[in-house]
């Protein structure tokens, strides 16, 4: 429904409803949920309403860490003594116990690795890379897949 904003509105729905381009957006909205799933399993990686994953310290220590899935949200629990500014060595699945670590690939702010899981909803689900350093909020959607998440879920976005 595209009207000259120079003419009257003639109808009831050009008064009552403003036009409105809702699959237009190019960018993820800061705040928006991220539905986490393993990339090996494909189980979810949510408990209690956050991104839970194993996690292994730099002296070895196996326990758990747990992250806001909303973009751009950077609160963490964890129930290891993890120094900021330090990269934990591992990451894993709650599930399957498989790394999430993504290869040699590096965080764009320095020298430290990079975890991945996949986020989305329904079917559409991309990678999602972050730094597993503590303390550091890079973290990176391939814009590509962002747009493709954006055309295929729009309604949620």
């Amino acid at each position: 429904m595209s009207q000259d904003k120079s003419r009257p509105k003639d109808s009831w729905q050009e008064i009552v409803w403003d036009e409105h381009n809702y699959n237009e957006r190019t960018v993820l909205k800061s705040g928006s949920f991220l539905g986490c799933y393993c990339p090996h399993c494909s189980r979810s990686l949510m408990k209690d309403n956050l991104l839970h994953l194993v996690t292994i310290d730099p002296d070895g220590n196996t326990g758990w860490m747990q992250l806001n899935p909303y973009l751009n949200a950077f609160e963490r629990k964890s129930n290891l003594q993890l120094t900021e500014g330090e990269e934990v060595t591992d990451l894993r699945c709650w599930h399957c116990q498989a790394s999430l670590r993504a290869g040699e690939r590096k965080c764009d702010r320095g020298d430290s690795h990079v975890a991945c899981v996949l986020v989305g909803i329904s079917t559409v689900r991309v990678p999602f890379y972050f730094c597993m350093r503590t303390g550091c909020h890079w973290h990176l959607i391939d814009p590509d897949d962002e747009h493709k998440i954006i055309l295929d879920d729009s309604m949620e976005w």
